[in-house]
């Protein structure tokens, strides 16, 4: 059945969605509160180089956005939504009170532990449970989808803000203090709304299994396997390469898998599968933000406003900024377009994306030439950069969590939306690498120009964005087709 042949008319998001996005908010807030802070603490608290600060983030973030689809088998089979999303948010609480509370490695690699764990309980899950708060042909769906992303990036706004004054202030401690707090908010939230899920999310698995009534032993489990997992954090490039490979093994999983379906969820299948691969080469991109662009802020941007210096994290709020005020509005267009009859297909929005992205990166490089060897770069280009690259993530990003959740088989979501996570997961991976080409040398060179050296990496990847976004927007048709043929199983 086609979109214009749904009998869904209502444009009221349902109760449910209020309830997520709370809880995905303060969550985020929590973990940007550690992405925006993270490379900042290793390189000015800890003295990492910046190589290893590049290779422990991108390790981190891997794991952390991996972990989904290994959290979403669980809860598509033995947990249900509802439980693994309870589970999650506890070992986000544990992880930040010990990102507060103990500052030598041991614990620190521990806490992080923890945090990866609980996002892969969430994360995959969240976002499942939101998809089966509508139906498949909703017109809804993507406004949903893209108020629950805003819902994200209002976390985000708050964490950049809140959290880098008190870094600054009192210390990076009390950053990791505010986050736990945050994420006890979140969890009594969702205790609170779960009577507005409609009962969306539950399995009799698991009200009859034996952790359902000792819950504790599964989240000692849990806390265990943190402890186990935190010394292998410590070799950050192996796991990179590790990530990047099991990214490429779970779409051949995949492709294999889907020969057993029919035909029309083997074409939808090829789409995800396809798509995947150009996301990963999106948050590549995107999470130079927290990386090579994080360092370039606090050595080369005049942050100087009034008299007052304007902390490094804080710049990371401005894409939040950016998706809290264009989400709304971009809702409004995509469900007009979509009565119209001309909203643009998801893969013409990821192509447009990835667009957006590389202009982002072309916008720092003219900046560095502007500004002369020596000289720092105007901070208002920083906010034109993320202005532009906030606009390819709008398109993309909601548009791939929508995009799994319509197209997935009904029992495949919740390990198809971790197979969207691991899309980030291995961007990330890819991403550490990709910084390591502005890694400073261990000794400077004479007349060395630090700004013209993070610009030409800025000048090649901005132009490398735009060349994938032309090869994709040749492949749109083909992707289309293949969707529209699948409506129908032949």
């Amino acid at each position: 059945m086609s979109i214009a042949d749904t009998n869904t008319v209502n444009v009221k998001q349902p109760p449910g969605l209020k309830v997520l996005f709370l809880v995905e908010m303060w969550e985020r807030f929590g973990f940007y509160t550690i992405q925006t802070l993270l490379v900042l603490y290793l390189v000015n608290k800890l003295l990492f180089t910046d190589h290893a600060a590049y290779g422990l983030f991108a390790a981190f973030t891997a794991l952390t956005y991996a972990s989904p689809v290994f959290g979403g088998f669980w809860a598509d089979r033995y947990l249900g939504f509802r439980p693994a999303i309870n589970l999650g948010l506890v070992l986000f609480i544990l992880g930040y009170a010990c990102l507060f509370l103990f500052t030598n490695a041991i614990p620190f690699h521990f806490a992080l532990t923890l945090i990866i764990l609980g996002t892969g309980f969430l994360k995959g899950t969240i976002s499942s449970l939101l998809g089966r708060l509508y139906e498949r042909n909703d017109i809804r769906r993507n406004a949903g989808f893209t108020l629950f992303y805003m819902g994200i990036n209002i976390g985000g706004l708050g964490a950049s803000i809140f959290s880098s004054i008190i870094a600054i202030k009192w210390g990076f401690q009390y950053a990791f203090l505010l986050a736990t707090a945050g994420m006890i908010i979140g969890y009594f939230t969702f205790l609170r709304g779960r009577r507005y899920l409609e009962e969306k999310g539950e399995l009799s698995a698991w009200k009859n299994s034996f952790f359902a009534k000792y819950p504790i032993l599964l989240l000692t489990l849990c806390v265990l396997f943190s402890a186990a997992l935190s010394f292998f954090l410590q070799f950050y490039d192996t796991i990179s390469n590790v990530i990047l490979s099991l990214l490429v093994l779970f779409i051949l999983f995949l492709i294999w898998n889907a020969t057993k379906l029919g035909k029309a969820e083997q074409r939808k299948m090829m789409v995800i599968g396809s798509l995947l691969i150009f996301s990963t080469i999106f948050w590549a991109l995107y999470f130079q933000t927290f990386l090579s662009v994080t360092l370039f802020i606090d050595r080369s941007v005049d942050r100087q406003v009034l008299g007052y210096t304007i902390p490094t994290a804080m710049f990371q709020g401005f894409n939040s900024f950016y998706i809290i005020a264009l989400s709304p509005v971009l809702a409004k267009i995509w469900i007009w377009l979509e009565k119209s009859k001309m909203n643009p297909s998801d893969p013409l929005k990821f192509a447009l994306g990835l667009f957006f992205m590389g202009t982002g990166f072309l916008t720092l490089a003219l900046a560095v030439t502007l500004a002369g060897p020596d000289a720092q770069v105007m901070a208002a280009w920083l906010i034109l950069s993320f202005l532009l690259q906030t606009l390819g993530e709008l398109l993309l990003s909601p548009t791939g969590l929508s995009m799994v959740t319509k197209l997935a088989p009904s029992n495949w979501t919740s390990m198809l939306m971790g197979l969207w996570f691991m899309s980030l997961a291995a961007g990330n991976a890819l991403a550490g690498k990709i910084a390591n080409f502005t890694a400073l040398p261990a000794s400077l060179p004479a007349h060395f120009s630090m700004t013209q050296f993070y610009g030409h990496t800025f000048n090649q990847l901005g132009w490398f964005s735009v060349a994938i976004a032309v090869l994709l927007l040749i492949c749109t048709p083909l992707f289309n087709r293949l969707i529209s043929n699948s409506e129908t199983p032949s």
